[in-house]
């Protein structure tokens, strides 16, 4: 018997499995697919996610080094420049390749090509069952995403409501080598679209010889995703000439309402199975990650103390609320007066992005140097303006 089993192999699955390895837990991490696998992901590794790791990332992993963003609303342009590394860009199926290879190495065994199709908790064990056998565990770490069968098979939530949720819908466009190095220039940008929908944003993220671009809308407001992405494709003229590839879609959980339970008897959801991912920016490998890790060090607690019930159990979900859940609840009432429910971005825009600290602020925000939580006081006085500007309240700068 394990004393742990982690289904998916995402940022998630793989970081708890090492994490657990190498404190001494038998841990088995089950991947449905043939790893590598193709993931659907703009593939962005911020700074934040390289100070989680213990080990460095082969430098052929990463495709792009972006320091600078551009943020489009409407036909105005506006430019957070800086001279150090907003995010790393990669692709998933090789980076969650490389770090199940790093779990593997920790002493995880590896199994892929694994269907989970049962899960039973009991009182003496969890028992997952595949189409190829059945595995108990003392415990189990679902990180099979929100199209996963883990937490529903466990029962921990029926399903995701439709304002927890945001439709993605994305596609890579090879333009090469020279058109990327083009279209970030020596700023080296990537670029956010507002307004091409009426609850989400646009996106276009250089890779090594390729653009993805991408748009997103809260399920609950989404009509008609095609249209929303061939619209959208058509604003951007850096793809210009270029053929589009039809485009896929995925799920991405609202980390400030996706509030869905993420623990049971001997079983703890991590990563978009939990709905962790930030809600302003939709950013979720750092959280994914932290989490898994996390969950790993409760797993190894437990273990020592022969304790796997809910009750106990509840310390993952404490620890995660302080990691980042409090910064998921501000970043989601900023996503909600800015651009979620309201889209207001004009004044956002006003009282914002032409605020010289709010800009800093920002640029903390995409590289991790501060948190949501740190940049309430920052954000205080331009959002004081901005409310009382909706209430039709004169005000000198």
């Amino acid at each position: 018997m394990y004393d742990l089993i982690v289904v998916g192999a995402g940022p998630a699955g793989a970081s708890a499995a090492r994490s657990a390895s190498k404190s001494g837990l038998k841990t088995l991490l089950v991947e449905k697919d043939r790893i590598p696998r193709h993931k659907l992901c703009g593939g962005g590794i911020t700074p934040k996610v390289l100070r989680l790791l213990d080990f460095k990332l082969p430098d052929e992993l990463i495709e792009c080094i972006v320091k600078s963003a551009r943020i489009h609303v409407g036909d105005q342009i506006h430019n957070y420049e800086t001279d150090q590394p907003l995010t790393y860009m990669t692709t998933r199926a090789g980076f969650d390749a490389f770090l199940t290879a790093k779990a593997k190495e920790a002493g995880s065994e590896v199994l892929d090509q694994t269907l989970v199709t049962r899960i039973e908790a009991n009182d003496s064990h969890v028992e997952v069952t595949t189409k190829k056998r059945a595995f108990r565990a003392k415990l189990l770490i679902g990180a099979d995403g929100m199209g996963g069968p883990t937490a529903k098979l466990v029962h921990l939530y029926d399903h995701w409501r439709l304002h927890q949720v945001a439709y993605a819908i994305e596609s890579e466009v090879m333009v090469g080598e020279r058109h990327v190095h083009d279209f970030i220039g020596p700023k080296r940008y990537f670029d956010l679209y507002f307004g091409v929908s009426s609850a989400g944003y646009g996106w276009v993220f250089p890779k090594g010889d390729h653009l993805t671009v991408g748009v997103g809308c809260r399920l609950s407001r989404l009509r008609d995703a095609h249209a929303l992405f061939d619209t959208f494709v058509r604003k951007v003229a850096a793809l210009n000439g270029f053929e589009i590839p039809k485009p896929q879609a995925h799920l991405i959980p609202l980390g400030g309402p996706a509030r869905v339970p993420t623990v049971s008897k001997r079983v703890m959801l991590a990563g978009d199975c939990a709905g962790f991912a930030e809600p302003l920016l939709g950013e979720g490998i750092y959280f994914s990650i932290l989490g898994g890790q996390i969950a790993a060090n409760i797993a190894r607690m437990a273990c020592q103390r022969d304790k796997y019930d809910e009750a106990f159990l509840r310390k993952y979900e404490k620890e995660c609320h302080e990691a980042f859940g409090r910064d998921f609840d501000v970043a989601y009432r900023v996503a909600c007066f800015s651009y979620l429910e309201e889209y207001d971005m004009d004044r956002v825009v006003q009282f914002f992005f032409r605020d010289k600290r709010v800009r800093e602020c920002m640029i903390g925000l995409m590289n991790g140097s501060i948190r949501y939580r740190d940049a309430k006081l920052k954000l205080a006085w331009p959002y004081f303006k901005y409310r009382l500007a909706k209430l039709g309240v004169p005000f000198y700068r």
